[in-house]
């Protein structure tokens, strides 16, 4: 068998792992199953990987983006794949401070690194869940999705030009309103929640409040 039929050999059931995106259940390798997948086929200085790129977005600036160049000699070849990722960024209680901005680079880096080596066959069997995942994303939006939508992009305009103290009245309006649930993201957020947020940042905009109690 050579190594590249190797590396693309299905995982062990028990390595794999499930979560849910956009509504859709998928299933994943963790990063660590990978690189042990590439050390038992190619060795551990038969591959590399060096970091291009890794930034905080500036559109979406909740996510950070990595580029690895993953090289590798694979059946007596060298060769290089470029593999892209992403990490959404998780907030303390309040959605002000991260909780581990670090942790969320090295995440963004691992998820890039594994799509390099699915380049190579690592995991490749796995794609078609992220392929369904892509095809749904792409499917016509409904009036809710628009208006939902529509509803987040005002919501975002006050959030992003509100002052810290600001942002915590807002915070503190959604934990309570919220009853526990988690801080609302478009994908989450429904007509009803969005309307609720609206109403008070119009408060907090306003000064209906004051929120440097």
């Amino acid at each position: 068998m050579s190594q590249l039929e190797r590396l693309s050999e299905p995982f062990p059931k028990e390595v794999e792992r499930t979560l849910r995106k956009g509504g859709t259940l998928l299933t994943y390798i963790p990063v660590s199953e990978v690189i042990t997948r590439l050390n038992n086929v190619l060795g551990v200085d038969g591959w590399s990987y060096a970091v291009k790129d890794c930034h905080r977005d500036a559109v979406a600036s909740d996510w950070i983006i990595a580029h690895v160049t993953f090289t590798a000699t694979v059946d007596k070849q060298t060769v290089h794949r470029d593999g892209f990722g992403g990490q959404e960024v998780k907030y303390m209680k309040g959605g002000e401070k991260p909780v581990d901005l670090g942790n969320e680079f090295k995440g963004a880096v691992s998820d890039a690194l594994k799509k390099a080596a699915q380049a190579m066959g690592v995991g490749l069997y796995l794609a078609r869940s992220e392929e369904a995942l892509l095809h749904e994303q792409q499917e016509p939006q409904t009036d809710a999705d628009i208006e939902v939508a529509t509803l987040w992009g005002n919501f975002k305009g006050f959030t992003n030009k509100f002052s810290p103290e600001q942002k915590a009245a807002l915070g503190e309006f959604w934990n309570e309103y919220g009853g526990g649930r988690e801080k609302p993201s478009v994908a989450s957020a429904t007509v009803e929640d969005l309307t609720a947020l609206l109403e008070k940042c119009v408060q907090i905009d306003l000064g209906a409040e004051d929120v440097t109690e």
